[in-house]
């Protein structure tokens, strides 16, 4: 194999910076993932309640809403790296007393819901930096690649999170989980760490003041800089109609009113999040009450929708390659439909998981087109930004549907819960497709540019 058939093969994976950043996100988001399943199931057993389930969940969600932006303006203003490894550290810290208490029988539904609040209070401010780190990291041919791979690492999250929560609740109980979790936050410490080392990830040397209407992301390269200033933005240009905006707020919504695109994209996470949230709220009752299955098999089923997303992952590269992403991403939504449709008529296992499996296919195939448009064509000065209102549209509704979904279940049937996402699904197809059709126009306008 020569030299550069092996790069292409290994695409973003050829730099050592995104492996540390890989591995740092993938083992963080396991434990993320352990604990929430971890944390769904111990609600459960105290309360029987897919209510207090959504409650718990709302504890651990509200904070994207509330802290998000605050994260974005810290990664558009401060060394991106040190916000990570703060913030992670701090996440940890918490996370350990949580698990301490839990081992001392002194943890109940509150501490519960308290702890999860705070842990995501920290991880809401240090997400945006996190997210806006990729494109200064890798070179901008392998941006859409490493967005995907960095997704991939969330899936590989979801899917041995689940099975680790499984394994300690039926050998250990809730607190060995929630001691795994703690620890889990080390691993983005160190690869921030990593990053110092190779002088890459830091604050972008174009700054927040220089983000000028229509400046354009700079050019760069994968080798190493000063570790105070970070290699620039890989992406060399800008899209047609995308115009920069100052470091403030006001800068940001400019922003979006001058680039409708991104609120379509936007839109569209939102609702295909949506249908992942589906498992959180109501899969217990599902697995227990419907299936008369063990609490156990809940991380199962779970699992279920993470292999599903990994599989879609894999496969976005060869579907990235084709020229088919735009509409992949189209069809992840209606993907995620018929796994909806499953997860309402569903009696058995097999049906469940094969819902659930889709339901996470079709996110895969969807979200790191969307992702990948945002965080190539936005100028570094204000990524941190967008990408905090992307981590909103990502993460800070789930509150509400979860919510919601436990009301309309706990309420009305579990049927209805599981099949109320479909009402909205429209929405977020209208809005990829709108979104696509902007940056077509934007294309036609400025021909020089190729939009994402």
């Amino acid at each position: 194999m020569t030299g550069a058939s092996r790069s292409t093969r290994l695409g973003p994976f050829r730099h050592r910076a995104y492996v540390a950043y890989w591995f740092g996100v993938s083992i963080n988001n396991m434990g993320t993932w352990l604990q929430a399943v971890a944390g769904s199931v111990f609600v459960y057993q105290l309360t029987g309640s897919s209510f207090d389930v959504g409650v718990f969940n709302f504890a651990g969600f509200i904070p994207i809403l509330l802290f998000s932006v605050q994260g974005g303006r810290l990664s558009d203003r401060l060394d991106r790296r040190r916000v990570v490894m703060i913030t992670h550290a701090l996440s940890m810290l918490t996370a350990a007393i949580l698990a301490v208490l839990t081992f001392l029988g002194l943890s109940g539904e509150l501490t519960l819901i308290v702890a999860t609040f705070a842990i995501n209070v920290f991880w809401a401010m240090g997400k945006p930096s996190l997210q806006a780190l990729v494109p200064n990291i890798v070179p901008r041919e392998d941006l859409r690649d490493a967005v995907a791979m960095s997704s991939t690492g969330f899936q590989v999250g979801q899917v041995f999170g689940p099975l680790l929560a499984a394994a300690a609740i039926a050998f250990s109980g809730p607190a060995f989980a929630f001691a795994l979790n703690a620890l889990t936050y080390l691993a983005p410490v160190a690869s921030m760490a990593m990053l110092y080392r190779l002088g890459l990830g830091g604050r972008s040397a174009e700054g927040p003041a220089d983000s000028t209407p229509g400046a354009p992301a700079s050019a760069g390269r994968a080798g190493g800089s000063p570790s105070n200033v970070a290699s620039p933005p890989r992406g060399g240009s800008t899209p047609p109609g995308l115009t920069g905006a100052g470091p403030g707020l006001i800068g940001s919504a400019a922003f979006l009113r001058a680039n409708r695109w991104v609120l379509g994209l936007l839109a569209g996470i939102v609702v295909i999040t949506m249908a992942m949230e589906i498992q959180r709220s109501l899969a217990p009752a599902l697995v227990e009450d419907r299936l008369g299955q063990p609490e156990s098999v809940v991380g199962l089923v779970v699992t279920a929708q993470s292999v599903g997303g990994l599989i879609g992952f894999l496969l976005f590269i060869q579907i990235r390659r084709l020229g088919w992403s735009e509409r992949a991403a189209i069809a992840g939504l209606f993907l995620q439909a018929v796994g909806v449709v499953l997860l309402g008529l569903a009696g058995d296992l097999l049906t469940v998981s094969a819902g659930f499996a889709l339901v996470g296919f079709g996110f895969s195939i969807c979200f790191p087109v969307a992702t990948a448009a945002l965080q190539e064509w936005t100028p570094d000065g204000l990524r941190g930004r967008i990408m905090a209102y992307h981590q909103m549209a990502l993460l800070g509704h789930r509150p509400f549907t979860a919510i919601l979904l436990g009301t309309i279940a706990t309420a009305g049937s579990l049927t209805a819960g599981l099949l109320a996402w479909l009402v909205v699904a429209p929405i977020g197809i209208a809005g990829v497709w709108l979104a696509w059709r902007n940056l077509a126009r934007q294309q036609r306008e400025r021909p020089g540019h190729e939009p994402g």
